[in-house]
């Protein structure tokens, strides 16, 4: 009978996760904790205390390893770390992307390896992060016009799936196995939860990962449904009707797939991928619960780690036009939505002129936005193409964005106050929990913009004290957060289990 015992120490957070067991039976006894005291290494006063701590929880292990092999002590005092390959599948921008760059460096510190899995877009900017990246057919400009662009309706996001994979399918499919060839576990992201078919033909562990609540409560309906306040019943049966229109797309799509694979056709009207062969699969949440609490009905399952954020690891220094724009007037205010595809750019870039001209403000705009690139503007305003917004928001006085989670993130972790302006997907979701919190003001949905509301805006922003105050306040709370190297320890713990 092969023993085995192995652990690991997290420095970030003095936690450890010990197991102990034997691989042929399955036997397995998992605990964790917090140390004392920063070690790097397992001692000897950790080891006991873990894995006495996982006997106290299952006696029987003790002493069936104690008849049959009379050696667990031999096995503690030689504990090694268990070292592991993971597969990340994440689709959509450059936001669904960015997270996992912070997780895999995490990863990396523990003595793990990883790699991306996604669309060619994204090539250059994973690996020149150091990240080993692996490819997957499709193409993110359409994927963002298609499922998260301006005036997307829920209907069209899933009619839209179809219309996305369908010309890639096959490759699709190819690229997504060959993927999760010699790994010992998978991670994926909303739309990658694809995936999940070829963890379940493999028995590979799988890791869910969502940077929105997906899981079904009453508090809040689901990201794409309208948000009708107090209704409890309507709330949780958004998340209902989500699931099996998500599960009547991949039915659809994957069905005679998983039959190549070996595996059962999924039936109609059920939704797989909250369990697999019976068992949950856990869930990380890759945001705060400072800015989104745990919902009362999540389980222990339900991990809310806290941001992703891949934080500058030496101090960034800007462009001279940049820094001098900077250093010539009073805080500008920072304006850009992302990757989002807009129909009616000029409409978009009217108002947000406009607005600038009659507040006075000075202004950031993100070329990366639309069609801005190379567009004249006046003094008052600079375009910048890519800076990392860790170290842009601390310059600025308010940002002004679409509300995805990454740059939510990123603003309220600078301390600043935000306009959300969303355009679809979970936008809206963030705009009302940081209104809500006093750190933003009310999201101006794309389709409301106009020049008025978004110059009060920006005025509620730049001279609303107690709200300046209140981001202040928050950031600070935010910026102690590890929420990468806390969803390590999650991973950890979950494959030990």
């Amino acid at each position: 009978m092969e023993s085995f015992a192995h652990g690991t120490v997290d420095t970030n957070t003095d936690s450890w996760v010990f197991c102990y067991g034997d691989e042929k039976n399955g036997r397995r006894a998992c605990a964790s904790g917090h140390l004392t005291t920063a070690d790097q290494r397992w001692n000897s006063q950790a080891c006991f205390v873990s894995i006495f701590t996982a006997f106290a929880e299952n006696p029987l292990i003790l002493v069936i390893e104690y008849m049959r092999t009379k050696n667990i002590l031999k096995n503690v005092l030689n504990i090694r770390r268990r070292e592991m390959r993971f597969n990340i599948v994440t689709i959509g921008s450059r936001g669904d992307v960015q997270p996992f760059i912070a997780l895999c460096k995490a990863l990396k510190q523990r003595g793990h390896e990883s790699k991306i899995t996604t669309f060619m877009n994204f090539k250059d900017f994973i690996e020149e992060e150091g990240i080993e990246f692996s490819p997957l057919a499709g193409d993110a400009v359409e994927v963002i016009r298609l499922l998260v662009g301006e005036n997307v309706t829920t209907s069209e996001y899933f009619r839209n799936l179809s219309v996305l994979l369908n010309p890639v399918k096959n490759q699709f499919f190819h690229d997504l196995e060959e993927s999760c060839i010699d790994v010992d576990a998978v991670l994926c992201s909303t739309i990658g939860t694809v995936v999940y078919h070829v963890a379940e033909k493999m028995n590979l562990p799988l890791f869910r990962v969502a940077f929105c609540p997906l899981d079904p409560t009453k508090e809040f309906p689901a990201m794409t449904a309208p948000y009708l306040p107090g209704l409890h019943l309507y709330n949780r049966f958004t998340f209902w009707m989500g699931d099996r229109l998500w599960s009547h797309v991949t039915r659809k799509l994957c069905n005679d797939w998983r039959v190549d694979l070996g595996l059962e056709k999924i039936p109609f009207g059920k939704f797989p991928y909250r369990k697999m062969k019976g068992k949950v699969i856990p869930t990380l949440y890759a945001y705060s619960s400072i800015i989104s609490p745990k919902p009362k009905e999540y389980k222990e399952y339900h991990h809310l780690t806290g941001f992703w954020i891949n934080e500058l690891e030496e101090d960034y220094v800007c462009d001279k036009e940049l820094q001098d724009f900077l250093d010539r007037g009073e805080k500008p205010i920072y304006i850009g939505f992302g990757s989002i595809v807009g129909k009616d750019f000029e409409q978009l870039f009217h108002i947000v002129m406009e607005s600038l001209r009659i507040t006075g403000k000075r202004a950031i705009l993100s070329s990366g936005w639309g069609k801005l690139e190379g567009v004249d503007v006046p003094d008052n305003v600079y375009q910048v193409k890519s800076v990392p917004h860790e170290w842009l928001f601390t310059k600025v006085a308010a940002v002004v964005h679409h509300g995805g989670a990454g740059t939510t993130a990123a603003g309220v972790r600078a301390g600043v106050p935000s306009v959300i302006v969303p355009f679809g997907g979970d936008q809206p979701f963030w705009g009302r929990q940081l209104h809500r919190m006093n750190i933003g003001t009310k999201p101006i949905l794309r389709k409301n913009l106009t020049v008025k509301r978004l110059s009060k805006a920006i005025m509620e922003v730049t001279t609303n004290q107690e709200m300046i105050a209140e981001a202040k306040k928050i950031g600070q709370k935010l910026r102690a957060e590890r929420g990468a190297q806390n969803a390590v320890s999650v991973i950890e713990k979950e494959i030990c289990l």
